[in-house]
This record gives structure tokens, sequence and C-alpha cells, in this order.
């Protein structure tokens, strides 16, 4: 009778820890599988291109299905070593999580030359001293393989370690969802899906100058421009059209690309805009140039110039797209004697700029209340831009 109750014991206690191991394993796939194939799914793109000089091809699937694959090969390598068991098993993939988080723990100076990555030997060194010291409490306290635990005290504690093991990766892991943007922008521009990456945050009212630049560059590609410049909130100005000179603060895009697109470099000492007016009035081949010409001049607000551009290029109003007409249809209201023909009175710019004068007339309590009122049903437009936005 006692040998089948020893036996039944021993039983329960390896059902126990394969139901255990079962439900941490099954855990950490789900969380790596959601961690890497669709949290940071950008940055493991990014540092594939930075790694393989952009010549290899990057699929996340067979990259996340290998990654999860080795991490769980070491973490049952290792457990050879620690033995794990009962309440503590969980920790057995500390050493996976700390693979998951050097994995994703890069920043922005990624492609930069060079860059040192503090992970590359914190996660070895932290590894192997975990490793060491559960193998040396081990040995001194002598704990026994199998303990007598309550499965479900027992699963109850794993779970709680998965979770809290799986919250300290994310806030390790790179969780710059600037970075994740623009990374996730540059993704998709570099496979030409530029309409696909204009939609990355596209209704954040927060920005960076990267983004800026990088919407910039997408839209000209797609060439409208003066359809959705005003669509993406506008900080920077004309500035906001180019790449910050500090490559820290850029990544696989830099001014070049924008050279690139509009045919040639500037002079030494040639200010942005003067460039962009060489390059417009250059000829009829310089349709990017011109793009980009128009739309430096709405963002510094110079409306003399722009009226100037739209004659010297002799545009004609039924052809200019949205943002264009309405920097047109304003000009034209301030300066009538402005010989400029714009057709179609009833479309739906000369409405909206009906509606606008007719909202900005109403009684607000201050400033800063007419400015975020008038944001929140025309900050889309170009005139609220002229008005309000510093």
């Amino acid at each position: 009778m006692g040998y089948n109750s020893n036996y039944g014991y021993r039983k329960y206690n390896r059902t126990a820890a394969r139901l255990t191991n079962l439900v941490c394993g099954g855990l950490f796939i789900i969380f790596a599988t959601v961690y890497l194939g669709y949290f940071q799914k950008d940055l493991l793109e990014a540092i594939h291109y930075s790694m393989s000089h952009g010549y290899k091809e990057f699929n996340i699937v067979p990259a996340t299905i290998i990654i999860i694959t080795i991490l769980l090969i070491m973490r049952w390598g290792l457990n050879l070593l620690m033995r794990l068991r009962g309440r503590v098993s969980a920790l057995a993939y500390l050493p996976s999580f700390l693979g998951l988080v050097t994995m994703t723990g890069f920043g922005r100076n990624l492609y930069m030359d060079g860059f040192s990555y503090a992970w590359w030997w914190v996660m070895p060194v932290a590894t192997v001293l975990f490793v060491v010291a559960v193998v040396m409490i081990r040995k001194v306290l002598r704990i026994p393989n199998s303990q007598n635990t309550d499965l479900q005290q027992s699963m109850i504690w794993n779970i709680a370690l998965m979770l809290l093991m799986s919250v300290g990766t994310l806030c390790l892991g790179n969780t710059d969802r600037f970075l994740h943007n623009e990374l996730r922008m540059e993704n998709l521009m570099a496979k030409d899906m530029n309409e696909k990456a204009l939609k990355c945050a596209a209704k954040s009212l927060r920005t960076t100058r990267t983004l800026t630049a990088l919407r910039m560059l997408a839209m000209t590609k797609e060439g409208k421009t003066g359809e959705l410049l005003f669509e993406y909130p506008q900080y920077y100005k004309s500035d906001g059209m180019f790449f910050d000179n500090d490559s820290s603060k850029t990544l696989r895009y830099t001014n070049d690309s924008v050279y690139a697109l509009i045919g040639e470099r500037p002079a030494p000492g040639e200010r942005r805009m003067e460039y962009l007016k060489r390059m417009a009035y250059k000829g009829d081949s310089c349709y990017n140039a011109r793009l980009y010409y128009l739309a430096g001049l709405m963002l510094q607000k110079d409306m003399d110039g722009f009226a100037k551009a739209v004659a010297d290029f002799r545009i004609k109003g039924d052809s200019l797209t949205r943002y264009f007409k309405e920097a047109a249809i304003m000009y034209k209201e301030k300066n009538p004697q402005w010989s400029f023909e714009i057709e179609d009175k009833d479309s739906t710019c000369h409405k909206l700029m009906e509606r606008y004068r007719y909202r900005q007339m109403d009684t607000y309590k201050s400033k800063d209340e007419e400015r975020n009122r008038m944001r929140m049903e025309f900050g889309n437009t170009f005139r609220w831009y002229y008005d309000y936005q510093e």
C-alpha cells in the first residue's frame, strides 16, 4: 500500500511538472510570437537590413519561428544544469527573455557605423551569472528535484513569473513609438508602398521631423503633395521637408534621398528654399522640385512667392490640387487684383473656406480656445495652418 502511495505521488509530481512546463512553454511561445511578429516587426526588419546591407529579403514569419525555436532550445539546455522545478520552474525562461531583449533593445543608431550595443555582452554575462547562481544555490541548500507542491499554487506562481518576465521584456525592449512608426514607413517605402506608408500614425497629432520628412518624400513620389500636405501635422515649416543633419536623428533615408528625388544636390552654402527655387525653375522635367518648392512656400507662409510661382509655372486654376487650390483661393481673397483665375466657384474648397470664415466669427473666450476649436473642424486645412500654426 505504501509502495502504491509513493508511486502515485511520484506520478503526480511528474504530471504536475509536465503540465507546468506545457503552460509556461505555451505562454512563452504566445508572447514571443506577438512581441516579435507584431510589436517589434519593423525593428527586426531594420536590424536585418542593417546587417545584410539590404542585399537579402526579410520575412518575419520564418524569422520569428527560428528565433523562438533557438530560445526554447536554450531554455531546455540551460535547465539541464539548473534543474528548476516546482514553483520556480518558469525562471528557466529568464535567459530566453533576455534573448528577446537583446534582439529588440536597439536604438536609433542601429544604422550608424561602429555603434555600440550594451546588450551584446550584458545578456551572456547575465545568463552565466544566473545559471551559476542557481546551480550553487541548489548545491548548497541541497534542494531535491521533486517538491511536495500543490499543483494549483505551483501553476499560479509560475504564471506570475512568466507575466513578470514578459512585462520586463516590454520595458527593456525598444518601445519608442515614434521610432517604430519611422521604421515602418521606411520599410514600406523601400518596397515602393508609399500610399500604405502614408497611413502610419496618420491620425496622430504628434510627429517628429523624420516622420514629417518621410511623409513629404512619400507623397511627392506618389505625386500627391497638393492633396495630402496638411493632412498631417506640420510643426517644422520648410525644414520638415528635409531630414535633420544630425545622423543620430535619421535612419535609412537621409537628405541624399531627397536630393536624388529632386535631381541634384544643393550648392555649398545654398539655403534650402533657394535650392528648391533654383531646381523648380530649371525646366519642365523638375516636377518633383516644383512640388517641393510650392509646398515649401506654403509652409513658410510666403504667399506672394506662392502666387508668383503659380503664375511662372503657368499652372491653370482647374488643375490645382486641394491644398494648392486652398492657398490660391486665400491669396485671391486678400489680393483681388491677382490675375489668376480659379474656376468652379461652387467647389468643395470654396464651400470649406466659407464655412471656415463663418466659424471664425464665433465668440471665443481666448485665443487658445479659438485655436483648438478651429483645429477640431479645420485642422487639416491650409487656412488653419496659415492663421494658427506658429
